[in-house]
């Protein structure tokens, strides 16, 4: 059976395939996303060029779970939406963690492998649904899901798998885009369009997610909005793209792109639609436990 055609765009956008890949793999031009697909934590005197801000966002994700566990090293953690396996790895490396990890798409966990035995790191990588783990109840004290769920249609499915596979005394932490509350139909429109752009379900809201992970069994612990390190600092490079696009300089642009294999014209496109939607995003970093 086919799957459903959002998992086949999803998988064909980040296996390098369909026609919506293209803007990732300009990415890699400029960001370290042969690991790490999620977005990046910026400080202002820490800026997107100096070392990666996508390995950050994993720090302060693991840095979350650290002041919640006894201990981390040798602690079993699951990383849901792996992706390339670049915040599993660094949560490996810098808190001692046992990773294992889970994507829907194999291109990424294929490069996860590679990625983890290139550092040296004795990480488990599977494909897999996230709303279907297969793991046993209880097998993890600590959860992750760095910018991931996103993607998902169920999230509220998620959670619930989650509740199942995490210990009682274990620790949940989400980072994700979602949608400020209080839009109108206009901007409801835009976030809408940007998520059909990039192939993502329209970004929950807090309070969506708290109540979905309260369905499931979980207490939400803290909420921190880290918008202006990091979706803030976005519109920042979408607003100096478009600028170059219709300058003079945007010819050049676009043979350098087409010499790369790349099309503009889609690029463009999706650049457009993340900066008209970015005021009516936030980035949020959701600490949750088991009730």
């Amino acid at each position: 059976m086919d799957p459903p055609p959002i998992r086949r765009r999803i998988a064909e956008q980040f296996s390098y395939r369909g026609e919506r890949a293209d803007v990732w793999r300009a990415f890699d031009f400029v960001l370290d996303t042969d690991a790490f697909l999620n977005l990046g934590f910026s400080e202002r005197y820490r800026p997107h060029l100096l070392g990666s801000p996508q390995r950050r966002l994993a720090d302060q994700v693991g840095e979350r779970l650290a002041a919640r566990l006894p201990t981390t090293t040798g602690t079993r953690l699951l990383d849901v939406g792996c992706g390339r396996g670049g915040p599993a790895i660094t949560l490996a490396e810098r808190f001692g963690f046992d990773v294992s990890g889970i994507d829907l798409v194999p291109y990424n966990v294929q490069r996860a492998r590679e990625n983890a035995r290139d550092r040296a790191v004795d990480a488990e990588f599977v494909v897999g649904d996230a709303t279907q783990l297969p793991f046993a109840p209880g097998s993890f004290a600590a959860c992750a899901a760095v910018d991931s769920l996103v993607y998902v249609p169920d999230r509220a499915a998620v959670f619930s798998a989650l509740a199942d596979v995490l210990d009682s005394d274990g620790v949940l932490v989400v980072s994700d885009l979602l949608t400020r509350s209080g839009l109108d139909g206009r901007e409801r429109g835009l976030v809408e369009s940007f998520a059909t752009a990039w192939d993502m379900q329209p970004p929950g809201t807090f309070t969506g997610y708290r109540r979905a992970l309260e369905a499931a069994g979980f207490a939400v612990e803290s909420f921190e909005d880290i918008t202006a390190n990091s979706v803030g600092r976005f519109r920042k490079w979408t607003t100096a793209f478009l600028a170059l696009a219709r300058s003079p300089l945007g010819p050049l642009l676009s043979r350098l792109l087409r010499a790369a294999g790349l099309d503009p014209e889609r690029i463009t496109t999706q650049v457009r639609r993340a900066h008209a939607a970015l005021p009516y995003l936030r980035h949020g970093v959701i600490t949750a436990v088991p009730k």
